[in-house]
């Protein structure tokens, strides 16, 4: 039997020695300079692993270490890889019991796993993985000397480059509000120096895109999208996270292009693997469709919406349902096709959050005030308030699905923004009901409070769950007043936080012409016309 077993496992090896010398020319996800202690037929699947792991495709790198360990036993790092898999820790997500499992195989006891490791790099590693899986039952506290740990790892590894990566991004995984500047100051120091010593790794490029991942410093990540872009060409997270910083500045081209992209390898990759429909990843469909909107493609986008809805047909998947919700409503509130078929399309809300519920009835609402049935919209307008009194109240954990795995993740934190939101969507509805009403003075009290909330939120990667930014639906109302100046003032805000976001843009343009500021309007003009240069008609015609 030990005899079978041992030709097997040579059998294995030349097979695995085989594709070892083509492996590197089979994927594009990046190039690291890393050698762990292990066996050569080991090495490739290692090496994939840890590319994986940089873009961010855990499932896939788990398979790969857990691959390079049937090979090789004794490889260490390959059970500290697939430990690795289950941290996420942009998303603050973190699966112990399986990330410890993967330590367990490795020995039952942490001197035991330490004294395997054969390098004091690798010991090094393992003892900071010890710390991420530790005995601290706070998650944030084991962040904390993780990172404390890493910095030690890099201290005495300084030209390390899997050090510096994972030292910047235990960096990241240890900013919860955004708001520390100096934590990100010293991870882009780090990045910057891995990436100008190896242009080519991937987690250089990931993380830093997510260090510049909001519109106030996107224009800093610009490069290193563009290059993220056309080098791991076989994630589908490395095809999307480009338009992260694309949506932030307002380049829909890009945008569109990298969702496109990310969308077009996830669908091959689920008739290659035969996954159910679910396990595509639409949150690259919702973002590729508010891309189209801003570019005033409304048929494009209304295609989408219809595959999607067929697709909610035959999959009781909440994520499917989330997407189809969010991709509902920025349809209907970009292109105003409210009377069409798709205010038709019936989304069940359980599973979602009080912001995505309360969008829901936003949209619903919004349907019904255009068909002149104002009593139906107090009756929304109370459901949204009852809706998030009642979770205000529980503050129970929530699914957010907005992110860019396939499972949701579970939030214990981050209700009061939820509940922010939620409200920030109440008043946005009065304010538009008033408007409707011609009711512009209590419009406009109605849109200072929606205002004053949006404005203490911090800002969320993506497409907006507001979906309409309440800085642009102030500056309607002010437009409707007659109030151009301030209108203009109103704009310039939410282009702020959303730039070159075309409905905006032609707000902004409408309050130049009618102020007679004949020639900042025709400086405004050129950039929504490049934003809708393949438009449909309908959204050409709003620019005279």
């Amino acid at each position: 039997m030990k005899t079978l077993f041992r030709s097997l496992m040579v059998f294995i090896g030349i097979l695995a020695l085989n594709h070892f010398n083509t492996f590197s020319q089979e994927y594009h996800l990046g190039e690291i300079n890393f050698k762990a202690t292990g066996d050569e037929v080991a090495q490739p699947y290692f090496v994939k692993g840890m590319l994986l792991l940089h873009n961010f495709e855990y499932e896939d790198a788990a398979k790969e270490f857990e691959m390079a360990q049937l090979l090789d036993p004794n490889f260490v790092m390959a059970y500290w890889g697939e430990a690795m898999c289950y941290n996420q820790p942009i998303w603050f997500q973190q699966d112990f019991a399986k990330g410890k499992g993967a330590l367990f195989k490795l020995g039952l006891k942490a001197s035991e796993r330490e004294a395997k490791a054969k390098t004091e790099l690798e010991k090094g590693f393992i003892a900071a993985i010890e710390i991420l899986y530790g005995e601290d039952k706070d998650i944030k506290t084991r962040n904390e000397k993780y990172e404390i740990s890493m910095a030690e790892l890099h201290k005495g590894f300084p030209t390390e480059q899997e050090v510096a990566a994972f030292y910047a991004l235990s960096v990241l995984g240890n900013c919860y509000t955004g708001e520390e500047k100096e934590k990100y100051a010293l991870a882009a120091k780090v990045l910057m120096k891995l990436n100008a010593t190896n242009p080519v790794h991937p987690g250089a490029l990931n993380y830093m895109i997510h260090l510049y991942d909001d519109p106030t410093t996107a224009y800093k990540g610009k490069k290193a999208a563009d290059s993220y872009f056309t080098l791991a060409t076989d994630s589908k997270y490395a095809l999307h996270l480009p338009s992260h910083i694309y949506l932030a500045t307002g380049e829909w081209d890009k945008a569109v292009k990298s969702d496109e992209a990310a969308w077009k390898l996830s669908e091959a990759l689920v008739k290659k693997k035969k996954l159910p429909l679910e396990d595509r990843d639409y949150h690259y469909l919702w973002w590729m469709e508010y891309g189209y909107l801003q570019q005033g493609k409304y048929a494009k986008a209304l295609d989408m919406i219809t595959k999607l809805y067929h697709d909610s047909r035959y999959s009781k998947s909440e994520r499917i349902r989330f997407h189809l919700a969010m991709m509902r409503g920025h349809y209907l509130v970009e292109s105003g096709q409210w009377l069409g078929d798709v205010p038709r399309i019936e989304i069940p809300t359980m599973g979602f959050s009080v912001s995505t519920k309360n969008m829901c009835f936003f949209v619903d609402a919004m349907t019904a005030m255009e068909k002149g049935d104002f009593p139906k919209v107090d009756w929304y307008l109370n459901q949204m308030t009852d809706q998030r009194m009642v979770e205000q109240n529980k503050k129970q954990e929530f699914n957010d699905f907005r992110n860019c795995s396939t499972n949701p993740i579970v939030r214990a934190e981050g209700l009061e923004q939820e509940l922010i939101l939620a409200e920030v969507l109440e008043w946005e509805l009065k304010a538009l009901l008033s408007m409707k009403t011609n009711k512009l003075d209590e419009a406009e009290k109605h849109i200072q409070k929606a205002v004053e909330l949006e404005d203490k939120i911090r800002y969320e990667p993506g497409p907006p769950v507001v979906l309409k930014p309440s800085h642009e639906i102030y500056g309607e109302i002010l437009l409707a007043k007659g109030n151009n100046q301030e209108a203009i003032n109103q704009f310039d805000l939410s282009l702020k936080q959303a730039p070159n976001r075309s409905q905006s843009l032609l707000g902004k343009y409408t309050a130049l012409k009618n102020a007679g500021e004949t020639q900042k309007a025709a400086q405004i003009k050129p950039m929504l016309m490049k934003n809708w240069e393949g438009a449909d008609e309908q959204a050409k015609e709003l620019v005279k």
